[in-house]
Formats: C-alpha cells, structure tokens, sequence
C-alpha cells in the first residue's frame, strides 16, 4: 500500500531543502516527496515534506503562518544578505540600541512591501533572479506584500540581535535583517536562521533524519491528521460520485458542517478516509465542488 502523509524534519545546516526531501525519499523507499517551504542551506528548523499524496496537501496548509529565531548581525553587510554572502561592507564599533531594533518592528508590523534579496527565486524572462546574480548580471527583485504579526527581541549583544519573528508564507527573513540594518544605520545580515512553526505545525514536533531513519513509516503523519480544516463524510454512492469526477450532490453528505461558501472541506467516505477536498458552494441540490482529488486505496 502507498504511504502517503506529512513528514516533519528538522534540516540540518549545509544541506539544501531538496536534498533533506531526497534523503527522506531515501530512507522511506517512496516514489514521490516534496517540501512545502525551503530553508537556505545554512538554516535549520522544520521543514515540512509532502509525502505521496500528501504532496497535494499544500494549497490547503499555506495559510499558517510561519515562525523564525533569527540571529541578525549587523558589523557588516553582504551580498545575499546572510552569512554565506561576499562581504560588501564593514562597519565599525557598532552599538545596538535596543529602543530603536523595537521600534524598527513596531513601524513595520502588518502588512508591508518587503523588496527580496538579490539572491532570491523570483523570475526575470524565464529565469531566477539568484542565477543572473551568479552570472554578475544586474537585478531588481519586484517588492512584494508580506505580513509580519510579531516580533520579539530575545538577546541583544555589541552588533547583533536575536529575534524571534512571526509572519506570513513568502517573508524574506534576511531582508528583514538588510532593512533593520539600514534603519540602524549600520550593516544588517542573517548569522543564523531557524525555522520554528511552519503549516500548522511546531518544531517540537520533528524528527532529525536520523531518527527518521529509526521511526520509519511511524513518523508519517496522515493525510487527515495533517489537515486542519472542516471534515465530512459522504455515502457510498458519494464516494463513487467523487471517484467519477462529479458535483457533490447535497443528498450525499451525512456530515453537513458548518463550513461558509467557498471555503474548503475535507471529504471523507464512510470508513473516514480522505476522498477529495471540495469547495464549498450551495446552489441547487449541489453541495459543493472537488477542488483535489486522493487516491489513498
């Protein structure tokens, strides 16, 4: 039977994202894995990886915001904004002022327009921006939304901070640290990131790759024990209507809940294995429509 579900891994540092999917791939002996949100090969933490038809489930976890302990310096700047960049500045006998690190935070909370990295994965004609960088070409990364709902400053030394941030999918974390820096008048980079809540879930959670490799499939979390929102069941004959491709009929659900239109709903059959994930809309005798399709027999 294929394993499908959610695997919670705390990446090491100096491996890239793909390559901890690749080891997951590796040690579960399954065809298909894929993660939900890098972490830059010199960050840690949690990293979140699809596993089967689990890959699917990302669209429907997305929204959860995302949480970072973030060691910020600020004696230098650099060219990728975190510690593994070319030097491009230095600066000399810097003093935080803790009142102004504050400050920076309380200006920029909400939603803001956060400009990326030089380095970064947006597209220019087709091609990564990080790639032309490499090539010594000249880039100019579109500013995007993001929200920041929180911060807090753990530690504070000569010319860094540790800070723990709360904000939305898509946040560069290192340009935050390009932005403080600036704003302080001084350099501004990622010493060390990790990664601490991602897609509904927490650290304390995971397992290394090691323990991965002891757990096995025991580590794998369900489908359904992944997904946080609304379930329902249908009858057998939804199940196969589902199976068909159709229009959940009304008549079909035996668990009605209390889910507003366009909103999405786990559908499960009668032995309560996922099926489907529709979206809500109630019009006609139909009850909603399949937005993602499982096959989980």
């Amino acid at each position: 039977m294929a394993l499908d579900g959610i695997v919670l891994i705390d990446k090491p540092k100096y491996i890239t994202s793909r390559k901890a999917v690749d080891k997951v791939i590796g040690i579960l002996q399954v065809k298909r894995a894929g993660h939900f949100g890098s972490l830059d090969p010199f960050a840690t933490g949690l990293l979140c990886i699809g596993i089967g038809q689990g890959t699917k489930l990302l669209p429907y976890m997305q929204t959860h915001e995302k949480e970072y302990s973030a060691l910020i310096g600020f004696e230098m700047a650099t060219d990728t904004d975190d510690i593994t960049g070319k030097v491009t500045q230095r600066f000399e006998n810097v003093r935080i002022d803790e009142g102004k690190l504050k400050m920076w935070f309380e200006e920029n909370r909400g939603w803001i327009n956060q400009r990326p990295p030089d380095y970064c994965a947006q597209k220019l004609n087709g091609q990564r921006l990080y790639k032309l960088k490499r090539a010594n070409k000249e880039v100019n990364p579109r500013p995007k939304q993001v929200h920041l709902e929180a911060a807090e400053i753990l530690e504070v030394g000569p010319d860094w901070a540790r800070v723990r941030i709360v904000c939305s999918r898509g946040t560069y974390i290192r340009a935050i640290a390009r932005d403080l820096g600036a704003y302080l008048g001084c350099g501004g980079y990622l010493r060390e990131l990790r990664r601490i809540r991602s897609e509904g879930f927490n650290l304390k959670q995971s397992t290394s790759l090691d323990g991965l490799s002891q757990q096995g499939e025991q580590a794998v979390i369900s489908l359904l024990d992944a997904l946080t929102i609304p379930k329902a069941r249908v009858t057998k004959i939804g199940e196969q209507g589902v199976r068909d491709g159709q229009s959940i009929q009304l008549s079909w659900v035996l668990d009605d809940v209390a889910a507003p239109q366009d909103e999405s709903v786990a559908v499960l059959n009668m032995q309560g294995s996922l099926i489907c994930i529709a979206r809500v809309n109630r019009e006609g005798g139909i009850w909603g429509h399949i937005t993602r399709g499982f096959k989980t027999y």
